[in-house]
């Protein structure tokens, strides 16, 4: 089986005032028809570990090391054109207050395509 996401390693840490470390040494897969769980406590690095698979940390407090890939992509080599397609196209995230991030007069799929032009029931544009 070929694992659409696989981390190995992860450590991310973000620097300022002082030096917070958020990840240490995470790894797993994750292969097609598989769902995976991120279960813990408030800070232990849940949302943090997402947003580093979709490089949404702030570049200048953040330091990441260890590998992402996402079907077989470097996410930490991808450049900003590259990550610009990444992110919707091949990833999305739904954030965790899902009320800010769904509306319910759209469907999810319109949503997940960055379509939210066409009310449920219509088609796009």
């Amino acid at each position: 089986m070929t694992n659409l996401v696989e981390i190995r390693g992860l450590k991310i840490r973000f620097t300022g005032e002082r030096t917070v470390y958020a990840v240490s040494d995470l790894s797993f897969s994750l292969g097609e028809g598989e769902v995976l769980g991120l279960l813990g406590e408030s800070g232990s690095g849940k949302s943090v570990t997402l947003r580093a698979l979709m490089r949404l940390l702030p570049k200048k407090r953040t330091q990441i090391s260890g590998s992402i890939e996402v079907l077989g992509r470097d996410v930490l080599a991808l450049d900003d054109e590259e990550l610009s397609a990444f992110r919707g196209q091949t990833v999305s995230m739904i954030f965790q207050e899902p009320a800010l991030a769904l509306d319910p007069v759209y469907t999810i799929g319109g949503a997940d395509r960055g379509n939210r032009d066409a009310p449920r029931g219509q088609e796009p544009h």
